[in-house]
């Protein structure tokens, strides 16, 4: 199993990345672009995350997004820039990451609802029983669920997952 990231991205791109996409970034999400630039589970495609949230008891992590990789579909700019007009009732928001079928992940990034969030963008948790999401979507659907407060936490738990899995990091990206 592996998991690719990319290079660093100097503070100077990383202000006008977050000056582009209209938020300001915490420094814990500064660190993971300057250090990181994306992560992606390369084998076997994606990792699923124990998360008590949903009926499943899980969801899946595919990538967290880098700034100018190769692929535009891990691309931070592209990816906000097709798709998050669709989180426009909440402000502070980025597209950060997904899993692999196009549900995203969301960091808030200032306020009380700060924190990274998973967002059934497809409804795959639409018809669950268990629906503890923590904000509401518009027309009853495309929920967000709250995975952590922090980006630093929500990453730990990442990390943690693929070394249990046995995954091993290269960059790539």
């Amino acid at each position: 199993m592996a998991i690719l990231t990319g290079t660093g991205v100097a503070q100077v791109d990383i202000d006008l990345l977050a000056r582009d996409l209209g938020v300001t970034f915490p420094d814990d999400y500064r660190h993971f672009l300057s250090t990181h630039n994306g992560f992606r589970v390369v084998s076997p495609d994606s990792c699923d995350m124990p998360f008590n949230k949903v009926d499943n008891g899980f969801i899946s992590f595919d990538a967290l997004f880098g700034h100018r990789v190769n692929n535009e579909n891990f691309d931070i700019a592209v990816i906000n820039d097709e798709f998050l007009d669709e989180l426009s009732f909440i402000g502070s928001a980025v597209i950060i990451g997904t899993d692999p079928g196009d549900n995203f992940f969301v960091l808030v990034t200032e306020g009380k609802q700060a924190g990274v969030y998973y967002w059934d963008r497809t409804c795959l948790h639409a018809d669950d029983n268990k629906q503890d999401y923590a904000i509401a979507g518009e027309d009853d659907s495309l929920h967000l669920y709250l995975c952590n407060k922090t980006f630093t936490q929500f990453f730990e738990d990442v990390m943690s997952l693929t070394v249990k899995k046995g995954m091993s990091v290269s960059s790539g990206l």
